[in-house]
């Protein structure tokens, strides 16, 4: 079963935000990120620079996701 809990390992950032990151906040802090579904798979896009951080193809095939909310 995939779990709903915080799972992350290796956090995405963007770089030019990470760039211009202010001392004293940290990366979680600072993200402006946008996490949505493609017709290609998943994108992650940064709103502050309007660009894309990644985008993964999936190439048509379906993959197990757990989209519950934990309680």
């Amino acid at each position: 079963m995939i779990s709903a809990r915080l799972s992350i390992h290796a956090y995405m950032h963007c770089a030019k935000c990470l760039a211009e990151k202010p001392k004293g906040k940290s990366p979680r802090e600072w993200a402006r990120l946008e996490v949505g579904w493609t017709q290609q798979g998943l994108q992650v896009w940064c709103k502050r620079h309007e660009c894309n951080v990644m985008h993964i193809d999936f190439q048509g095939q379906r993959h197990p996701a757990n989209v519950e909310a934990e309680p």
